[in-house]
């Protein structure tokens, strides 16, 4: 299951979803379309059926949506945005010991 991590304040308001990682002092403002991905990922707890209910009332395929949607959340995990509960802790030996 992924969560944001530790480090990571989220608010959401009608323009979209505002991220601050305090860790690095940076904010990732999500548009509307990414907030529903945010929502999803937060709320729900994963993105499961989120293609459909983007694509359906769009027009658009949901094969792409769902491909659009797993790269976004990909790179959230990449960026250290959310972390998936489900996989251990690697934990980093420091170089000293």
């Amino acid at each position: 299951m992924l969560t944001p991590a530790p480090h990571i304040r989220h608010a959401t308001g009608p323009h979209g979803t505002a991220v601050l990682d305090i860790r690095r002092g940076t904010w990732l403002m999500l548009d509307p379309d990414a907030a529903k991905i945010w929502h999803a990922v937060t709320v729900r707890g994963g993105t499961t059926g989120l293609a459909d209910e983007i694509a359906i009332p769009t027009g658009q395929d949901a094969r792409v949506v769902g491909e659009q949607i797993a790269a976004f959340v990909e790179g959230l995990v990449a960026d250290g945005v959310l972390v998936d509960t489900a996989r251990p802790v690697q934990w980093k030996r420091r170089w000293w010991r």
